[in-house]
């Protein structure tokens, strides 16, 4: 089942249509995509376009990248909180991640206002959000 979830949300946002789940227990939001509520447990979860919309509070960068998003470094991974309520960390654009005095700068700034966009990176469609 989990790969079927993967399957599915990574077909959408090949079509730039960015998904999570809503459970119709306890009306909480999950992101990315799982089989069950990360609040209360329950399976009876149901897909739900996400606005894109959401704050991020806190970002770094990685001193070693995975390899494959290598070429991409000096990147800002950040804290962002969607609309909906679910937080998760992930890349963020429109953040200078170039040095430590730059991040300590910029978290100075936040929180700020962000953006879902789908965008291709290291050869696959991934979910990223850019600073308003």
């Amino acid at each position: 089942m989990v790969e079927t979830v993967a399957k599915k949300f990574y077909e959408n946002i090949a079509k730039g249509i960015i998904y999570g789940v809503k459970c119709k227990s306890c009306k909480k939001w999950s992101f990315p995509p799982i089989t069950a509520c990360r609040v209360c447990g329950s399976r009876k979860v149901e897909w739900k376009k996400i606005s894109g919309e959401g704050k991020v509070y806190f970002y770094s960068t990685s001193l070693l990248p995975p390899k494959k998003f290598a070429k991409y470094s000096p990147y800002a991974y950040g804290l962002v909180e969607l609309k909906e309520g679910p937080t998760f960390f992930t890349m963020v654009e429109g953040l200078d991640a170039s040095s430590p005095e730059k991040i300590k700068a910029g978290n100075a700034k936040l929180p700020l206002k962000v953006k879902a966009k789908v965008a291709e990176k290291a050869g696959m469609n991934v979910v990223l959000f850019k600073v308003k």
